[in-house]
């Protein structure tokens, strides 16, 4: 399992994306919102006295509930009636006006269904401002993840695509379900790579996270049992969870955070 490069699923699911916002806008469950503070409390000092910022691939747009910012503007592929604008963020069809423009995209677990995420990043520069920034979670390929992924025949991933290449598509489905979840990990583990395919951004942040806080918070858009922890214990297992993923990140991570900034 360590060392196999691709996996296939056998069928696309398509999550309860209303099942999943009902979950996080509703829930008391402290594991649950832990876990989703953890992936978006970090950005709130980024999107600080912005005056433009984009959400693309908003999904259950649960942003909002952590980061409590009206001016985020929630974009994605389907237009569900909490999104703002429906946008394909291949060809990230925004305003014109927008170019040069905008403050910060925020793009949480959703670069890894875009067919062609080099084509993604380039169009964002586009519209970005001179020192804007993209602030990314997405899931991280570890032995773990792996595991998980053919368990529950969740998502695919390939460590062979070719993620460089702005002109051709590594998925071939139109389905907005279809994934790679090695995206992260092939754009940004080496970073001088990126830096050197990308060189209108460069890498700010680049860090690894999540092990037990999320194994057990119970799941976003499904429904798993998990133990109830309240906030100490909860704190005490992300404190274990960072040492595993500082010795053993190709085991444990399953979230990389990154920012990029636009030079």
């Amino acid at each position: 399992m360590f060392f196999i490069k691709e996996y296939k699923c056998k069928k696309n699911k398509e999550p309860d994306i209303y099942l999943s916002r009902k979950k996080i806008f509703q829930s008391q469950d402290k594991n649950l919102l832990y876990l989703i503070n953890n992936r978006f409390l970090w950005m709130k000092k980024f999107i600080k006295n912005k005056k433009i910022v984009i959400e693309l691939g908003s999904g259950n747009g649960c942003v909002k509930r952590v980061l409590k910012s009206k001016k985020i503007i929630l974009t994605d592929i389907i237009k569900y009636k909490w999104i703002n604008k429906k946008v394909d963020m291949v060809n990230l069809d925004l305003d014109k006006k927008l170019i040069n423009k905008v403050d910060v995209f925020i793009v949480n677990h959703s670069l890894h269904h875009s067919a062609n995420p080099a084509l993604s990043l380039h169009n964002m520069s586009k519209f970005l401002k001179k020192d804007g920034l993209i602030l990314l979670n997405e899931p991280e390929t570890s032995f773990i993840l792996k595991l998980i992924q053919v368990v529950l025949d969740d998502e695919s991933w390939s460590l062979k695509a070719n993620v460089f290449n702005k002109e051709k598509k590594i998925l071939k489905s139109s389905s907005p379900w279809v994934s790679n979840t090695a995206i992260a990990q092939l754009l940004f583990k080496d970073e001088d790579k990126f830096e050197k395919k990308f060189p209108q951004y460069i890498i700010e942040k680049n860090q690894l996270s999540e092990f037990f806080i999320f194994l057990n918070s119970g799941g976003l858009s499904s429904d798993f049992f998990h133990f109830k922890l309240n906030n100490f214990f909860l704190k005490m297992i992300d404190a274990v969870d960072k040492i595993l993923i500082y010795l053993f990140p190709s085991i444990f991570a399953l979230n990389r955070s990154v920012v990029i900034r636009k030079k």
